[in-house]
């Protein structure tokens, strides 16, 4: 900016003009200059507690997913487990075949062709943590067996046994020449409980005797108890008719 002196009235007679110059500073661009060389320390503090607020946000969104994801695993898990003990003794109880064994030797007490009329189902009960839970068992003679050696000395009779152990779901096959196969069907069990449905008044009934009612029952319903989120766990029930029943 420059200014004269005439402009300001002090011009004299026969005085040169002169001028001067100065620049007037303004007080916004030294504050901009000045910023532009880095952040304040109140800007880099701001900056990371807006990036701990969304990196929160995020975690939690990942977190709850996750959960959600890993519940849905337990149940799918808890549902194959339950199809493959319903189907493994939805199979043996509907080839149950209460004959004799082929004609031989008598077997010696004790071995599995000795018991070829037997159908017993225990009722029991177990207690876990305080909370009671069923822990039934089931035995019968069936046909279900197949061959998984090549000219075996076998049959497909076979004394079946379901029973809990520790939390597993057991699966026992005695077979004629008295070997005996034992699987593991199932573990995180709580309890399997099993009723019986009377031909003579069609009830329901807790546990059953062949050598004692001298036949078998119409059905049998099965209860089988998971882990799950409380005391009360997962429950899944079938029932399951026996062809061999309604024959006698």
């Amino acid at each position: 900016m420059k200014l004269r002196i005439a402009d300001c009235g002090l011009r004299r007679k026969n005085q040169t003009e002169r001028t001067f110059s100065f620049s007037i500073r303004n007080p916004q661009s030294e504050i901009r200059n000045r910023r532009s060389g880095g952040f304040t320390l109140l800007e880099v503090l701001l900056s990371l507690a807006i990036l701990a607020v969304l990196f929160t946000l995020v975690y939690g969104s990942f977190n709850s997913t996750y959960r959600a994801s890993e519940q849905l695993e337990k149940e799918a898990d808890s549902y194959r487990l339950a199809r493959l003990g319903f189907y493994h003794l939805a199979k043996d109880l509907s080839m149950i075949y209460q004959t004799k064994p082929a004609a031989g030797p008598s077997p010696p007490v004790g071995t599995a062709a000795k018991n070829a009329f037997l159908f017993q189902g225990e009722d029991r009960s177990r207690t876990i943590e305080g909370t009671e839970y069923p822990d039934d068992s089931i035995r019968f003679t069936a046909v279900s067996h197949g061959r998984t050696l090549r000219d075996a000395p076998e049959s497909d009779w076979a004394m079946i046994f379901y029973h809990l152990e520790e939390g597993l779901l057991i699966h026992e096959e005695a077979l004629l020449n008295e070997r005996v196969i034992r699987n593991e069907i199932g573990e995180d069990l709580l309890g399997i409980n099993f009723r019986y449905l009377d031909k003579a008044d069609r009830s329901w009934v807790n546990q059953w005797d062949s050598e004692v009612r001298k036949e078998l029952p119409l059905a049998v319903e099965i209860e089988l108890i998971l882990k799950g989120r409380g005391k009360e766990g997962r429950r899944f029930k079938t029932t399951v008719e026996l062809p061999m029943a309604r024959r006698s």
